[in-house]
């Protein structure tokens, strides 16, 4: 109790000292700006943006007759009304409105306007408001992103009544951002249910892509919103429509998001059992950069279940397994990866490798001469022949070896 009670006494210090060095100011606005002066927030702020803030009328106009600018800005580039339309402060923005302020005033942060704020924080009295008085409903932001834009990306909001607002008044539904991602594009990324169904009932395009090549359906699946990919699936979006070359399908697989996955197959989406193996690949190489081995090996072991003349995934597994110390097991993986792609020469330096630290010199010899037929200048392979031959007892070659390695860059052969 006693430390509430200093707080408040230093608040009213504050705010009286703040009083002193600017006696036209209203006690609401000293107080907040004692306040936020204690914490270091909203640093430079004059009493038109409070008074903005928390809507109150009085302290506005008696801010703007005592000589303040209502185009004053914030450090942050934010004007009164830019304020007041974020806040929900709708009897500010009438009376601003009342005073001809500028309507399209951009903000320094993003370059909102006061309608971008009104629908992003949810304020349709506010917009209605700002329409009505003129302001500009297609207009934009640094991103070319419109007030609809904003909106369709606000899924917490759970409606479309801004939206219908936006639209009433002439809103492009089609219009993109600097990215090409239209409304319908942005509010399935954002797993914005209702906005969706809004916009395709107005007539959006499901077809449109972005500059990465992604429709709505590809954008849901990549938020991971189930719903979402299931709407869109229901108002005809394509299951197999590749972004850049990757399914919607094997995006859902690589995310672990089987229920997606499930949905997508369901409605049309082919390649599974490949994406699937190609997903159980990707997890087995980050669990293996992980050095968590034993998980690696049982995801390459899935890619190859599902796909068993996958060589990368034998010669993945080959390679956990030697890092496990299966030796065995590794080199009867590096074989079959090698049987499946005869050009898999990563398999077969690492079938190298794992001959020279077994002591198997003549079966290294063999597979990295192989190997260098089609790479001469792989340096790792010379400095594993120059050890082969030195084991086998062959320093002469050995010696060349190791002097070609070092001179392609490979250090641990210099000095050798």
């Amino acid at each position: 109790m006693k430390t509430v009670f200093a707080i408040a006494l230093v608040a009213v210090a504050g705010a009286l000292g703040v009083l002193a060095m600017d006696p036209h100011m209203d006690i609401g606005c000293a107080i907040t700006k004692a306040r936020d002066m204690a914490s270091e927030q909203r640093d430079g702020w004059q009493c038109l943006h409070y008074a903005a803030a928390r809507d109150d009328v009085d302290a506005v106009a008696a801010a703007l007759d005592n000589g303040l600018s209502a185009s004053a800005r914030t450090p942050d580039g934010q004007t009164a009304l830019n304020i007041a339309a974020e806040y929900g402060s709708l009897d500010v923005v009438r009376t601003l409105i009342r005073r001809n302020v500028e309507l399209e005033s951009r903000d320094g942060r993003n370059g909102f306007t006061a309608l971008h704020w009104a629908a992003k924080r949810y304020h349709p009295a506010v917009a209605r408001a700002l329409i009505a008085a003129g302001a500009k409903v297609d207009a934009e932001n640094k991103w070319r992103q419109t007030p609809l834009w904003i909106a369709a990306w606000q899924a917490d909001q759970g409606n479309t009544e801004i939206a219908h607002i936006l639209v009433a008044a002439g809103a492009d539904i089609a219009h993109t951002d600097h990215k090409q991602n239209t409304p319908l594009i942005m509010a399935a990324r954002a797993g914005h249910r209702p906005m969706i169904g809004y916009l395709l009932d107005l007539g959006a395009d499901l077809t449109a892509r972005n500059d990465q090549g992604r429709q709505a359906l590809f954008q849901a699946v990549a938020g991971g919103h189930a719903d979402t990919v299931r709407l869109l699936l229901a108002r005809g979006a394509d299951p197999n429509a590749e972004a850049a070359g990757t399914a919607p399908l094997a995006l859902a697989l690589d995310s672990g998001r089987r229920d997606i996955a499930e949905l997508l197959t369901a409605n049309g989406a082919t390649g599974y059992r490949r994406y699937a193996a190609a997903a159980a690949l990707a997890r087995g190489k980050r669990a293996y950069n992980d050095d968590n081995y034993e998980a690696a090996v049982n995801e390459f072991s899935a890619a190859i279940a599902l796909d068993a003349d996958a060589s990368q995934a034998y010669y993945r597994r080959g390679l956990a397994f030697a890092a496990q110390g299966s030796h065995h097991d590794a080199e009867l993986d590096l074989r079959q990866a090698l049987s499946l792609d005869a050009n898999n020469n990563e398999a077969r330096e690492a079938l190298a490798r794992l001959y020279v630290d077994g002591g198997h010199y003549a079966r290294a010899v063999t597979a990295l001469e192989a190997l260098l037929a089609s790479e001469p200048d792989n340096a790792r392979a010379l400095y594993l022949l120059a050890e082969s031959r030195t084991g086998l007892g062959e320093p002469s070659q050995a010696s060349g070896h190791f002097a070609r390695a070092c001179t392609l860059g490979f250090q641990p052969a210099c000095g050798r």
